[in-house]
């Protein structure tokens, strides 16, 4: 597919796409948030990675403590920067979410990072970095489970398939949705439609906290997708209604949302769902929407890449990939 023009791109005119993951490559595992829950879950996502055929290197403050930090954030940053720098390092794994990755953001060599793309995947906090890399590189980045989350054989098929498969990645359909916290396996859809873009989103929680900043994704004709999880009904009502009036949310093309784990009213006095909530203002700008793609922190979470071109049907619940993501 010709490489279209965006207010992402590098001065070399096309999306940077990094090479693909082959047996035996060596990627790092790193905690730009907060650190994993236990020494058992840190040796568990080691062997994940070494199960699907790569070499793991873990960073030196993966499993430190600095308040609710993985270490201070020069720690943090040395191991980010440390495999992202190097050439023998094909690609860099988040291990868990939590709290942090944001502060790490402004310290970043991102002309050196654009010099040599390469595989850069997690979820949750760490929307922060893949955003930030996709604006200021112009770049793809992999939105898919941190490594603490790849705890079923979907997960971990669908992760590997991914990264070291150079075809378009397959149709994600509502329809395959089958966890908690997804429609049973139809689409929930505000507004019918179809529309074509570059797919950019995540983490809400994480995309709103980039608004104002020079990490803030640029959602002009974008195919938007929002994920969230243990956050309250009426505070995720908060971060969409900033996306509303600041009008990010009427620049783009579709709104697709993922998984909304473990959240709810819990004490406050909303009672409207989160469908409800966000539905009502996706019908007044007329936004083709869906709810209950496999897209979130859950043990069905699709891995997908960040600025590609797809194909939203949101009255089918499909997201079509149109191009691939590697060189």
């Amino acid at each position: 597919m010709p490489s279209r023009k965006t207010k992402t791109e590098t001065t070399t005119g096309k999306l940077l796409k990094p090479e693909l993951l082959k047996p035996g490559d060596a990627v790092g595992l790193v905690c730009p948030a907060s650190r994993p829950a236990s020494p058992a879950v840190l040796a568990r996502c080691v062997r994940v990675v070494t199960e699907m055929g790569f070499k793991p290197l873990v960073g030196e403050s993966a499993f430190k403590t600095c308040g609710y930090m993985a270490g201070t954030d020069e720690e943090r940053l040395r191991d980010l920067e440390r495999f992202l720098s190097d050439e023998s390092v094909r690609g860099v794994f988040c291990v868990s979410g939590g709290f942090g990755s944001l502060r790490l953001l402004p310290r970043l060599n991102y002309r050196r990072i654009a010099a040599s793309p390469k595989v850069i995947v997690g979820c949750d906090d760490n929307t922060h970095l893949l955003l930030a890399l996709h604006r200021r590189c112009g770049m793809v980045t992999f939105h898919g489970p941190n490594l603490d989350q790849v705890t079923t054989r979907y997960s971990f098929d669908r992760l590997k398939e991914v990264l070291t498969r150079k075809s378009n990645i397959k149709m994600l359909s509502v329809s395959e949705a089958t966890s908690e916290g997804v429609a049973d396996g139809f689409p929930y859809t505000p507004v019918s439609g179809i529309a074509s873009g570059a797919l950019l989103g995540g983490n809400l929680t994480a995309l709103v906290s980039l608004m104002g900043t020079p990490y803030a994704p640029d959602l002009s004709d974008a195919v938007l997708f929002l994920e969230d999880k243990n956050e309250r009904t009426d505070i995720l009502d908060r971060w969409f209604t900033t996306l509303y009036i600041s009008g990010q949310l009427a620049a783009t093309r579709a709104v697709a949302f993922g998984e909304f784990l473990n959240c709810g009213a819990r004490g406050s006095n909303d009672l409207l769902s989160i469908e409800e909530l966000f539905g009502d203002r996706l019908k007044q700008l007329s936004k083709p929407s869906c709810f209950g793609l496999s897209l979130g922190q859950s043990s069905r979470t699709a891995t997908v890449p960040l600025g590609v071109m797809v194909n939203f049907d949101s009255g089918k619940g499909t997201l079509e990939f149109l191009e691939g993501h590697f060189n």
